[in-house]
């Protein structure tokens, strides 16, 4: 083989491929851009055109819609809706051996709402946990957040647009499950105390904002996720610290119900329920309603004022940490 020409060695039915030389003519059009008979104009054809960074606010957005079709893909999402679906359901079910007893102090369709969302509480701080505290790190578990560094996106926005999709998400499921509680609540009463209602509903936008926000600080500084350790703070090391001065009446009261992880307890006594899933409602119960009587006054714009103050600052530490994050 090594003593035959190329020409020799080729298979048979092929020609040898012989490189064009310079003083070949070839067929092709000649002339300027006007001579083609093409009319795209200047920036259809891409000349002269301008390119640039999309800005602070671009980035975010493209953020958002990405983590918003990672979510959609979630299985988990669809089962606490499913969930929430089936809560008029079950209390038709059930209506007939529900009794409001004195687990309410407003025997009306407030005080059944107020039963009805007694595993919110726990709830908000599993939902919060799963879906927020493991956001950012599965992106650096899975490398994608290596592409998402290399486009033209600053952290920040990377971190703005995936906090804003996990919000809007946990709000928007809660929403919708409070809604289907009061259908529910709508089957027995028709009375609702419109105050205390929209008290509550503020409380429970106040009580998702909490957590998100700590999630995603958790998950920010944590390599493998928050999931269990956000909720284990939030809802037991928290509120036993909190409970413990409490009752050995180092704080009052109304400085109890401004600590921003009990939202989601407030969201339920303002129903006038003592009856909720919560190391709070756990002392309810043993106390006969103690929690639920000092509380009773607190200040709901002071509550919220408080959980603002709490959520920027996470989102703040959330942002700093995600900055100074090895890649």
């Amino acid at each position: 083989m090594f003593g035959k020409k190329k020409d020799e060695v080729l298979e048979e039915g092929t020609q040898p491929v012989t490189e064009p030389s310079p003083d070949d003519e070839y067929d092709r059009p000649r002339g300027t851009w006007a001579d083609s008979g093409y009319d795209l104009s200047d920036e259809e054809a891409h000349r002269n055109v301008k390119y640039k960074i999309p800005n602070v606010f671009s980035q975010t957005i493209t953020m958002f819609r990405t983590q918003m079709s990672l979510y959609s893909k979630r299985k988990f999402i669809y089962v606490i809706l499913v969930m929430a679906i089936l809560i008029p359901v079950i209390y038709y079910m059930t209506k007939d051996f529900m009794s409001l007893g004195s687990a309410v102090t407003t025997p009306n369709g407030t005080g059944l709402m107020g039963l009805l969302i007694c595993l919110y509480p726990f709830m908000i701080a599993i939902v919060t946990g799963f879906l927020c505290g493991s956001s950012v790190p599965s992106e650096f578990n899975d490398r994608s957040a290596y592409m998402n560094m290399a486009l033209p996106m600053s952290r920040t926005s990377f971190m703005l647009g995936k906090y804003l999709a996990g919000l809007v998400i946990t709000v928007g499921i809660f929403v919708f499950a409070y809604g289907m509680s009061m259908a529910a609540a709508l089957m027995k009463y028709q009375y609702f105390e419109e105050q205390a209602l929209m008290n509550s509903f503020v409380l429970l936008v106040m009580s998702v904002l909490v957590y998100t926000s700590f999630s995603f600080f958790l998950g920010s500084v944590l390599k493998r996720g928050a999931n269990i350790l956000s909720f284990l703070l939030m809802m037991v090391v928290m509120p036993a610290v909190e409970i413990y001065l409490l009752l050995n009446e180092n704080i009052d009261g109304t400085t109890y119900a401004l600590f921003p992880n009990l939202m989601s307890d407030n969201m339920v006594m303002a129903l006038g329920s003592n009856l909720m899933a919560s190391p709070g409602g756990t002392i309810n119960l043993i106390t006969s309603g103690a929690i639920t009587t000092l509380t009773a006054d607190a200040d709901l714009a002071a509550m919220c004022g408080v959980s603002v103050v709490w959520s920027v600052a996470f989102l703040i530490l959330s942002i700093v940490a995600i900055n100074r994050r090895e890649m």
